[in-house]
């Protein structure tokens, strides 16, 4: 269970960094810190992981798709729903502001998708 809220949680950085349309420094040293601390237990290698997840998510994002596939993590993101969200909210702030789209997700995560593992 460990291992797949690991994958969810850099699927849903991947997302935070990249949803607002810019990718700054900052977002990408504080992904870098969250992947490089990973206790990564899976067959696929980390560096694979990551190639095809950035593809995901763009995908997710182009078509629009984006609360489906938050939906899609949302059982391993219950594993650690607090930390999943503080995550997120780390990412969303790390570059000193918070787009509108990284709000939204902020605010479905916590209100809808996180709600009761949060409780």
């Amino acid at each position: 269970m460990e291992q797949a809220f690991n994958e969810a949680l850099l699927k849903l950085c991947m997302l935070m960094y990249r949803i607002d349309g810019k990718i700054t420094l900052t977002e990408q040293d504080y992904f870098q810190s969250i992947y490089s601390h990973l206790d990564w237990q899976g067959e696929q290698d980390l560096d694979e992981f990551q190639r095809q997840s950035i593809h995901q998510v763009r995908q997710a994002v182009d078509s629009g798709e984006v609360k489906a596939y938050i939906l899609s993590l949302k059982d391993a993101l219950t594993f650690n729903a607090k930390k999943a969200l503080t995550v997120a909210q780390g990412i969303s702030l790390v570059d000193g502001d918070i787009a509108e789209e990284e709000q939204e997700i902020l605010d479905y995560l916590q209100n809808r998708l996180l709600a009761k593992a949060l409780d």
